[in-house]
């Protein structure tokens, strides 16, 4: 049995060379009776200290509403209201040694027949993220009368676990493998796929508003379409934070959705961008050290080969693949939460978590600097398909900007013949 172990192991080596880190579950379902307490394993191969990374356990696709919600070194305040006091972190054995050595396994209390079924284990770091689904089983309470009670539970456990753990981790090298030669991807791996049509039915139609626009955009008439203006000389070092427009549209209270396009055919996807939200009475920009959710914004941002990051006090750096085409802005205000999705490939990004309760929001955007592409915010009935290639200008013939009064005025652009 021994060698079978070893040569799993060392396939697991050759195999996963190109990933930091895998998420490993049991490859068995869990079985548990209703009220007791089970934990569903999880942990990190190789094994790596968990302590700085995301944790997310969720249920089916309730990726943004988390029976457990780990970040920043503490569990989060981010939780399905039915597993509040319920959820925690655990140790899936006595050896394990906990998130420091990768254990990120999670423990259920007092259990009702409403949470048999799938729990997905999602870890992600500033390199690598993956994600494993376990399967659990709900009976019913045993019988006070059956002798087999007498034995220690916790003892059976421990070799159920230890059982299906080998037989998992054998089932997912081979998995991983056969798809390696195939060149598809693990349907496991399918990191925060989302259901684009359910997050449609809160869309908002976005226009910019034209009396908070920066001086250096132009913006077409429609309103729907921004970009650098060609006469812009960015002089400074780093992201041009300054060049930011605001949506006309402000919030207090529901979800609304909208999408904004950052590729034109048959120029490449825009590597320099800055999407999000922000309070109404802070719409003057100067520099980065503004921007920060304490000072009332909340954004994703791509700085081209410096790669994508958000919005906060102490700035987190991400790594997005592919490079989003179309992305996705939910804004849930009673909640808390700012969620971005790649639309192109159905997946969930990023959530943010704050308050914005008594704040008037409103969306928020930033073009940067030297694209070809502009950012194009657009009507949520179009196709997720990516867009066909088009010789029509970027921006209308007649585009609207702002002088430096704050008054607006038109400009012919020019074309070449």
């Amino acid at each position: 049995m021994m060698w079978i172990i070893i040569i799993a192991l060392l396939l697991n080596l050759l195999i996963d060379t190109s990933v930091s880190f895998s998420v490993v579950v049991p490859g068995d379902q869990i079985v548990a009776h209703v009220g007791s307490t089970v934990t569903l394993p999880c942990w990190i191969s190789p094994p790596e200290n968990a302590e700085a990374l995301e944790i997310r356990w969720y249920r089916h696709d309730q990726f943004s509403n988390p029976v457990l919600f780990y970040q920043h070194g503490k569990i989060q305040d981010i939780q399905e209201e039915s597993y509040r006091n319920r959820s925690s972190l655990t140790l899936w054995s006595v050896q394990s040694g906990g998130l420091k050595d990768g254990d990120v396994s999670l423990r259920l209390e007092k259990l009702r027949i409403q949470d048999e079924g799938s729990f997905h284990c999602y870890v992600s770091g500033e390199s690598a993220y993956d994600s494993g689904e376990v399967i659990l089983k709900i009976t019913d309470p045993p019988d006070s009368s059956d002798p087999s009670d007498s034995s220690d539970p916790w003892k059976a456990l421990f070799f159920t676990l230890l059982i299906c753990a080998l037989l998992g981790l054998g089932g997912l090298i081979l998995y991983k493998y056969r798809h390696k030669l195939t060149g598809k991807k693990p349907a496991d791996q399918i990191v925060g796929e989302i259901n684009i049509e359910e997050l449609r039915k809160h869309a908002a139609q976005i226009t910019i508003d034209q009396q908070y626009v920066s001086t250096d955009l132009k913006v077409s008439k429609g309103r729907k379409i921004v970009r650098d203006h060609k006469q812009y000389n960015h002089t400074g070092e780093g992201f041009p934070y300054k060049l930011c427009a605001f949506g006309a549209q402000k919030f207090t209270s529901g979800r609304h959705y909208w999408e904004v396009s950052l590729v034109h055919p048959p120029n490449p996807p825009k590597d320099f961008w800055l999407i999000g939200v922000a309070k109404y009475d802070n719409f003057r920009v100067k520099d980065k050290s503004a921007l920060t959710p304490s000072n009332g914004f909340w954004f994703l941002c791509s700085d081209g080969p410096k790669g994508f990051y958000t919005s906060s006090d102490q700035s987190i750096t991400l790594s997005l693949t592919p490079r989003p085409e179309r992305l996705g802005v939910l804004l849930d205000y009673d909640d808390g939460h700012l969620s971005f999705y790649n639309v192109k490939e159905r997946k969930h990004l990023l959530t943010m978590s704050s308050t914005f309760t008594g704040s008037v929001i409103a969306p928020l955007f930033n073009p940067g600097v030297g694209d070809k592409s502009v950012i194009k915010i657009l009507d949520c009935a179009e196709p997720v398909e990516s867009p066909v290639e088009s010789s029509q200008p970027l921006l209308s013939d007649t585009e609207s900007t702002l002088d430096t009064s704050g008054a607006r005025k038109s400009v012919k652009s020019k074309q070449k013949p």
